[in-house]
């Protein structure tokens, strides 16, 4: 279980569930690749991070209290049927403001106050892309559970914002695409429970070119007048280059280096409440709030993933993978000045937790599971490792290989026959059957896995760049219960 230090062990049962996913050659491999790592990690002068009192402002990543993780559970706060308990919400809220910032509890000026006032435009960041199937959409699973930022969440955040004073003009939720706020419903909300209040995206709806910094990739016909209102595109000046680029993009459009950040962040807002879930994801290993920020609030992200292009990292030389640079990507594009400066305040909504097959359910193995909790910080890489630990606690519980063991690149041929043999040295049934699950469960996510690497190496990279805490001695995560 987690420890104070935010470190997830495992369990003897954990460990029989996801050891096929760790045998090569016959012998067990590191359960977590990042244990490799240690020796580096526990070095005080390991993963060095900026001196963020001279270098950046008051406030800004990783914020007044680095390396603090709060979560805060509670039994109810999801029924068995998978609704969600506002009631049971509100006090978790409360509960985790009050111990991230020593206010006394109940006292939300306290809490609240410490990061916003009276007079300032806060934005809100929610992401949709974890929602459940439309009715008659196709290719996604009808039958699935969604996990997004809970509206129970988002509605006890604006009220207290009011609470200390911000009027609801001054309030602004935002997301990437304009349609996927309204497919998962965040539209009809803020028109029906938060009068007053706001709301913008940065472009209409997903494309593969994401270069017009308009927001119309496209074209303007796709989009009704009053949804255009809301679009605010790219700001033309604020940006981060990479040298990299989709294999589409025309060779004479410099614009394809480039990631330009949102205007709601760059102009419209003065302070960003991120608000991320708990979910497993096919490319980045994990999405929390790193990349919630980074693929959330910036356009041109499609080239950090780049799915079926190049030959030779998988198993057979027929194979077709894609480069995965969200290594690079998310800790270059959240270090922009604007973004760094302005992200204050991150609640990662673990209701709904994803173990596999995130971001989205159309992918085949898509898999929830009722976390029951909530995490508070201002420091986005503390709070990143612990959810990472979280996940691949629950990804052992269920048969599943650590997520930074599912690219190609760990599926060589030595490890895909010891995971077959692996239930076979099982003194009895009762363990060569969890053996059997793990090495059946890992080739189930090969099935639709085109990406090389899924190590979450964009939280220990974040680190280095100092926008927050990655060592777990340097993590304090204290955990606490609502009920």
């Amino acid at each position: 279980m987690a420890s104070s230090s935010g470190w997830c062990g495992v369990t003897r049962r954990g460990f029989l569930l996801g050891a096929a996913g760790g045998l090569a050659a016959g012998l067990p491999a590191a359960w977590f690749a990042r244990d490799l790592l240690q020796p580096l990690l526990q070095h005080p002068h390991a993963l060095p991070h900026s001196d963020t009192t001279t270098l950046a402002p008051p406030n800004s990543m990783p914020g007044p209290y680095p390396g603090r993780v709060i979560e805060v559970r509670h039994p109810q706060a999801v029924s068995p049927k998978n609704a969600i308990n506002p009631a049971a919400v509100e006090r978790m809220i409360d509960r985790g403001m009050a111990m991230l910032t020593g206010a006394e509890p109940g006292d939300v000026r306290g809490a609240w106050g410490r990061f916003f006032e009276k007079g300032q435009v806060v934005g809100i960041k929610v992401n949709p892309v974890g929602r459940k199937a439309l009715p008659g959409e196709w290719g996604r699973n009808p039958n699935s559970i969604g996990a997004i930022s809970s509206p129970a969440v988002l509605v006890k955040v604006v009220k207290c914002l009011r609470e200390v004073g911000l009027k609801p003009q001054d309030i602004i939720v935002f997301e990437r695409y304009a349609n996927e706020f309204e497919d998962a419903g965040y539209l009809k909300l803020v028109e029906r429970e938060l009068p007053g209040v706001r709301w913008y995206a940065s472009a209409h709806s997903y494309s593969d070119t994401q270069l017009d910094i308009a927001g119309f990739d496209r074209g303007r016909d796709v989009c009704s007048p009053e949804m255009a209102r809301h679009i605010t595109g790219y700001d033309p000046d604020v940006f981060t280059t990479m040298g990299f680029c989709a294999p589409e993009h025309s060779r004479r459009d410099d614009r394809r280096y480039r990631s330009h950040l949102s205007m709601i962040v760059s102009r419209l807002v003065d302070k960003v409440i991120n608000i991320p879930v708990l979910k497993d994801h096919r490319s980045a290993g994990v999405t929390l709030a790193l990349k919630n920020m980074s693929h959330g609030m910036n356009n041109n992200v499609a080239r950090s993933h780049l799915g079926l292009q190049a030959h030779g990292f998988g198993p057979t030389s027929s194979h077709m993978s894609g480069p995965n640079q969200c290594n690079t990507f998310i800790p270059q594009a959240v270090s922009q000045e604007r973004l760094r400066r302005k992200a204050t305040l991150h609640i990662l909504d673990g209701l709904i937790g994803v173990y596999e097959g995130g971001p989205g359910c159309w992918n085949k193995t898509w898999a929830t599971w009722r976390h029951n909790g909530l995490f508070f910080a201002t420091d986005p890489v503390a709070l990143d490792h612990v959810g990472w630990d979280t996940i691949d606690a629950q990804r052992a519980r269920e048969g599943w290989s650590p997520v930074e063991r599912m690219g190609w690149v760990n599926h060589t041929p030595e490890a895909i026959v010891a995971g077959g043999l692996a239930p076979l040295a099982a003194h009895n049934l009762a363990g060569a059957l969890p053996l059997a699950i793990a090495s059946a469960n890992r080739q189930a996510g090969r099935g639709s896995e085109t990406f090389n690497l899924r190590q979450p190496e964009h939280i220990i990279l974040a680190g280095v760049l100092g926008l927050g805490r990655f060592q777990r001695g340097e993590i304090d995560h204290r955990k606490t219960n609502a009920e």
